[in-house]
């Protein structure tokens, strides 16, 4: 394996074809690649809460020749990306653009690319199907935590413009067990669920999703939690750890969404537009007459 992204790659890709046991070496290996350089395949399975013979038969699951090869390649991974935490990755990722004179230009750049690169990752079929539920679903609930409640608050204020039934999900306040009580099958749910992964919006994921609930996760890598927990996934991976640096394509997708959603009646959504301003207008006007 020359490419030092290609062990990542493939644990990713093969990951939910893995025992649980073996689930739990992957996630131990991706979270702490140091240790796996200087520790035995023993001290790995215990610290993983496995045995070393697990380890072993995930090495060869990977197609590898055993822990050794898992180390070598580990070892070259840490060495080529960075482990630092998001705001380490985002502050050295824009290092470089401090004294260049076309810092707006080339910044902005890099964020379309970001963006072009991840368009080209999203399924066509799973995302037309996704929007398609979206547009025929009687309500729409939104969640997200943390870092995610940015794109949360996005998409709640551009959907509620455009349909009726829109909510965003309070996970923090006494509404929630009401709110979980009227979600039902003639709902989607949409749980963004980015790095550092809350466990709340993950819990009621799954609650929802094994009442049979239509939920739509947006997520950044293809070993999030959220992955066992809904009907659709849509994986926004880029190379660095930075949840900052993935905002401008995180609202530029969930943007689409909306647009995809739309096409499956645009003169009804047209309609519902008008309407929005019709009102807007004159709330406004009638607030300073």
């Amino acid at each position: 394996m020359e490419d030092t992204q290609t062990i990542k790659d493939k644990i990713e890709l093969i990951f939910h074809e893995l025992s649980k046991a073996q689930q739990k070496v992957a996630n131990f290996v991706l979270k702490n690649p140091t240790f796996i350089g200087v520790h035995s395949a023993a001290e790995v399975g215990k610290e993983a809460g496995t045995s070393e013979t697990t380890v072993i038969r995930f090495c060869y699951a990977l197609g590898l020749e055993g822990y050794a090869q898992l180390q070598k390649e580990i070892t070259l991974l840490v060495f080529n990306h960075s482990t630092n935490s998001t705001l380490d990755t985002y502050v050295s990722s824009k290092k470089e653009l401090f004294n260049d004179q076309s810092l707006i230009e080339k910044a902005m750049g890099e964020d379309s690319s970001k963006i072009i690169r991840i368009a080209k990752q999203i399924d066509k079929q799973w995302f037309d199907e996704a929007t398609r539920k979206l547009h025929e679903a009687k309500n729409i609930y939104i969640i997200g935590a943390g870092a995610s409640q940015l794109g949360a608050h996005w998409l709640h204020f551009t959907m509620n413009i455009l349909r009726p039934n829109v909510k965003l999900v309070a996970t923090g306040t006494a509404e929630l067990i009401r709110t979980l009580q009227e979600i039902d099958e003639h709902s989607v749910v949409v749980v963004i669920s980015l790095h550092r992964y809350f466990k709340e919006p993950i819990n009621i994921a799954k609650e929802l999703h094994e009442r049979g609930i239509t939920v739509l996760a947006v997520t950044d890598s293809r070993l999030a939690p959220i992955h066992k927990y809904c009907s659709y996934a849509f994986i926004l991976e880029q190379p660095q750890l930075s949840t900052i640096d993935l905002m401008p394509a995180l609202i530029s997708f969930l943007n689409v969404l909306v647009t995809g959603m739309m096409t499956n009646d645009p003169d009804y959504y047209n309609t519902q537009r008008v309407k929005y301003d019709d009102f807007q207008n004159s709330f406004i006007a009638d607030r300073w007459s």
